[in-house]
């Protein structure tokens, strides 16, 4: 890939990459008995790891952008919190040196080195397990010319054996390869960077304070280019000048998940290391408001708030709230929560005043017995109150919305007690009814083994695995689809067993809430309940309250762009096989294959 955008201040002393690399497609190498760990460098650029020196490494960061996943965030137009508040904390280490952030979008790593005429002093990379493929392909490249690399991130403290099996048994100069183990916290980074300066890098380190105060806003951080929100394109004639317009911002004012859900990659985590953990209300807001120290406008004022769970931030929240109310910051944010606040009606006006103007809920599933298996704290609130799934879920989603907030429901596929009798008779349909009936957006994703949940720990065991186990090259191939977009996991037989029969429901459910149509409809209701139901500032001005309103639509114009992930995931290209026709080259069962022959036929390239 030749990315043409120059890093900035180009050429002046020592610099480190922060880099977030992009989800490859390896689903195609899945079986290929002679595909290695090295080979993925081939794969991407053409190019043999065997001939990469300290003369031309550069060349082997240009990947082919054909071979590239969408993600969620990406779609979304979602920064990564996480590579800017490493970014920082790296800065604050060396304060002599800059730090230049990378993705393989919007500015290539390659391009970076190429304008800066030497290489950088180390490369840190964060790594969900969808990119840590890509990861090691790029650090491989790296340790060809004696540059040394840290890798954290979710999949390295979840996975940790992976760096050994996949990266460092295939370099030349394993010492210069290092992970953080846990949190990249102050006394950590300052730690590696040291050790960097010194030559003296170590194997591992461990960290655990999760988030901390003051560190963000810092000077010598190049930041990337920003990621515009093309879906408010939909809107007609103003859409286009308001997504030049508008920035998404993000932030997060503590982490910290005290929940065990069997699917999810920190429910094997010891909870002494992912306990919650908050900044002060007064550094949270310091950073909002030196955003809008120039006033308020749309590239500075909506924001995805990132914790896990809003609700985990108890009297730590509460207190940030009333501390957001009554300063001046105009802010109209997403944030992650759970259905329990709807019980809360005094929290849910809080939050609503403070600027709350979408939420993200993990619903999962409309089955009381596959919450059941997932362990959703949920269940036991549900059969006190003696109602379904369904009337549960419905009441507090209208008391969400009344006070003016939309929500999108966060669904699971490829469940226990999932179903398919037929096209149009399946779980998807179910969900896909629920979430139109109630207004609301739909984020579908598949039940799948992360990569050190406590399911994919016993899926280990049990040979559940749809792929491989740890250790194998399929496995290492398959985490392309740790996104969460299609299953790695033995499916059900209420399902046929079948990957093709649940990625079906999947984008069946989606294409029937995703819309246009639908993602209007619920826009405009949720713009007329944010006018009844303003936030604080917009209690006191017209112009607050209609920009309240805006948003009100535009989070869930937001939401609808999910349909468009999954249109170019089901999609055949000249370089990939889409979803559709991958899995219907791997299905074995006649019957199957013959109902979903013009299906597959209609997303072939």
């Amino acid at each position: 890939m030749k990315n043409r955008i120059a890093s900035p201040l180009p050429g002046t002393g020592s610099y480190y990459i922060m880099y977030n690399p992009s989800t490859v497609d390896l689903m195609g190498k899945i079986g290929d008995a002679g595909f290695t760990a090295p080979d993925i460098v081939e794969y991407l650029t053409g190019k043999k790891i065997e001939s990469c020196d300290e003369r031309n490494y550069d060349g082997y960061l240009d990947y082919d952008p054909g071979l590239r996943r969408r993600g969620m965030l990406e779609q979304l137009g979602i920064e990564s919190y996480g590579s800017y508040y490493i970014a920082n904390q790296i800065s604050a280490a060396d304060p002599a040196a800059r730090v230049i952030l990378a993705d393989d979008a919007r500015r290539c790593m390659a391009e970076i080195i190429r304008s800066e005429r030497r290489a950088p002093s180390a490369v840190f990379m964060t790594t969900m397990s969808s990119n840590f493929p890509a990861a090691c392909a790029a650090a491989m490249a790296l340790n060809r010319a004696r540059i040394p690399v840290i890798i954290g991130g979710i999949h390295v403290s979840t996975g940790p054996r992976d760096i050994d099996t996949y990266l460092r048994a295939h370099v030349p100069h394993p010492g210069l390869i290092s992970r953080v183990i846990g949190a990249g916290d102050s006394a950590v980074m300052k730690k590696i960077v040291n050790d960097v300066i010194n030559g003296s890098l170590k194997p591992e380190y461990r960290g655990n304070a999760v988030i901390e105060n003051g560190v963000w806003g810092g000077p010598r951080v190049v930041a990337l280019p920003r990621i515009r929100p093309r879906f408010i394109d939909k809107l007609p004639v103003a859409g286009p000048v308001l997504s030049r317009m508008i920035d998404t911002n993000v932030s997060t004012p503590f982490l910290g998940c005290p929940f065990s859900c069997s699917f999810c990659s920190i429910s094997s985590i010891p909870k002494k290391d992912r306990k919650f953990r908050a900044r002060s209300a007064d550094d949270f807001l310091a950073e909002l408001l030196a955003n809008q120290k120039n006033g308020a406008s749309f590239r500075n004022r909506f924001y995805f708030i990132t914790p896990d769970n809003l609700l985990v931030g108890g009297a730590a929240l509460v207190e940030l709230l009333d501390r957001m109310i009554d300063s001046p910051l105009k802010i109209n944010y997403a944030a992650q929560i759970s259905i329990e606040v709807a019980d809360n009606e005094k929290l849910l006006r809080k939050l609503r005043l403070s600027g709350a103007s979408h939420f993200f809920i993990g619903l999962e599933s409309l089955d009381i017995r596959n919450l059941e298996y997932v362990g959703k704290n949920i269940v036991q609130l549900i059969k006190k109150e003696g109602t379904s799934v369904d009337e549960f879920y419905s009441s507090r989603i209208k008391r969400i919305l009344d006070q003016g907030i939309s929500v999108h429901g966060a669904f699971m596929f490829g469940m226990p007690h999932d179903y398919f009798n037929s096209m149009d008779d399946h779980t998807g349909r179910d969900i896909a009814e629920f979430c139109v009936r109630n207004r609301i957006g739909l984020q579908p994703t598949c039940l799948s083994y992360l990569p050190g949940s406590l399911d994919f720990i016993e899926g280990e065991k049990s040979g559940g695995h749809a792929y491989g186990n740890p250790g194998t090259m399929d496995y290492f191939c398959s985490l392309s689809v740790a996104d969460l977009t299609e299953s790695n996991r033995r499916l059900p037989e209420t399902l046929r067993g079948s990957p093709l029969v649940a990625f079906y429901c999947v984008h069946d459910a989606i294409r029937r809430v995703g819309s246009w149509g639908n993602a209007i409809r619920f826009g405009y209701h949720m713009a007329k309940r944010s006018w009844k139901s303003p936030t604080a500032k917009g209690l006191k001005s017209l112009t607050e309250r209609a920009t309240g309103s805006f948003a009100g639509m535009g989070f869930q114009l937001g939401v609808s762009t999910y349909l468009e992930l999954y249109d170019i995931l089901a999609q055949s290209t000249d370089k990939l096989q889409g979803t559709y026709e991958r899995l219907y080259s791997r299905e074995r069962d006649p019957e199957i294959k013959s109902l979903f022959e013009n299906i597959v036929d209609a997303y072939r390239a």
